[in-house]
């Protein structure tokens, strides 16, 4: 063995690297080189936090959106946040893991993406992974149902338990996304009468399996068709579209003391005004909140390991509709280019655990079993 490569070894020894997918540039996701691969130093954990060897990973809208502000300054970004996997090392101060736990969490916008094979994540954010569950399914779950719970609990003011919201509805504004595709199913464990707006015929289909009681098409007039099926008003409503495009309608079809609760910002001032008359409020709902203020992280974990429980016993089914296989720049800025489009029902996976051959493979199965599944390879 030469000197050099003694010399390489004793570095990576002592100075470990691991593989990670980010960004230089803005550039469009068109753009073949949009992502690109790197060698970067592999983390250790301050006292706090778990390392975690990474398995699978989800895309979310707001991924794209951090990746489409990103500040060219030519520093190597790495993006992601939805994460399963398995513990590697523990910080000092943490008591609840150790290695070898398969776990799950959605990280923090101000630290370095799951876009990686490691990762460090304060153990508050970390539950245990669901044990019923794959990886690639896994991953889908923790952010949109971590917002979901919020919707339900901080803008509805819902104890999320069986039948809390019984004899009460809720219009959920783009019920195929990936938030909209966990909360159709929350809402009904509440016990919500649930309307959910759709576009073409799969996503008809999609909220439709998951449990929605009316599906309304949002091509259509939206107040029109909840007259025609006698809700023509609601008491909760969840954006989660475009909160001023949808303004007017929501302060129209919302009962007298209702709530609205919205993940989507806002483009242009709106009147809250219009609701005093109804007594009604109007909530924020971002879960990021959490860990990029440093508050209440402890909530975080206690959320996805009671979510976790949902989904083992079955109350909650997995919302993945895509999954690439292979952690690589091509599957991260096509998973991406799929979420940013607007048009992905469920959620969009990265399984770095499996062989990226051509499958192609698509899986119908029953109304209420787990969604339609696309397998693509990118070789």
């Amino acid at each position: 063995m030469s000197l050099k490569k003694v010399f390489k070894n004793i570095v990576d020894h002592f100075h470990p690297k691991m593989l990670a997918v980010g960004v230089t540039d803005n550039r469009s996701l068109a753009d073949e080189d949009a992502f690109t691969e790197r060698e970067i130093k592999k983390p250790s954990p301050k006292p706090d936090e778990v390392l975690v060897r990474i398995l699978a990973t989800a895309v979310n809208p707001v991924d794209t959106k951090m990746r489409a502000s990103y500040a060219q300054t030519g520093d190597f970004r790495v993006f992601g946040l939805d994460v399963v996997g398995i513990v590697e090392a523990v910080g000092k101060d943490v008591k609840d893991y150790f290695i070898g736990d398969r776990v799950f969490y959605a990280a923090t916008q101000h630290q370095s993406g799951a876009d990686a094979t490691y990762q460090v994540i304060q153990a508050d954010l970390v539950a245990p992974a669901p044990k019923n569950l794959d990886n690639a399914d896994a991953a889908a779950m923790p952010l949109t149902s971590i917002t979901a719970h919020d919707i339900l609990h901080h803008g509805f003011h819902l104890p999320v338990e069986r039948n809390s919201g019984d004899g009460r509805s809720v219009l959920i504004l783009n019920g195929a996304g990936g938030v909209g595709s966990v909360l159709i199913q929350l809402a009904k464990y509440l016990g919500l009468t649930v309307l959910a707006t759709a576009g073409n015929t799969d996503s008809k289909n999609w909220v439709r399996n998951l449990g929605a009681d009316f599906v309304l098409d949002y091509h259509e007039d939206l107040a029109e068709q909840m007259a025609a099926i006698d809700y023509p008003t609601v008491d909760y409503i969840a954006n989660l579209q475009d909160t001023n495009a949808y303004w007017d309608l929501m302060v129209a079809v919302l009962k007298p003391y209702g709530a609205i609760a919205s993940i989507v910002e806002s483009t242009a001032p709106v009147e809250l005004g219009d609701l005093k008359s109804k007594s009604a409020s109007f909530t924020w709902v971002f879960m990021l909140a959490r860990g990029n203020e440093q508050v209440r992280l402890d909530e975080q974990g206690a959320i996805l390991a009671a979510v976790a429980d949902l989904l083992d016993q079955g109350v909650l089914q997995p919302t993945v509709t895509k999954i690439y296989q292979g952690l690589s720049a091509e599957n991260v800025r096509l998973a991406n280019q799929d979420v940013a489009g607007h048009h992905t029902m469920g959620k969009v996976v990265i399984d770095y655990l499996v062989d990226a051959q051509v499958t192609n493979k698509v899986e119908q199965t029953a109304a209420n079993d787990v969604a339609p599944v696309t397998i693509v390879d990118v070789e």
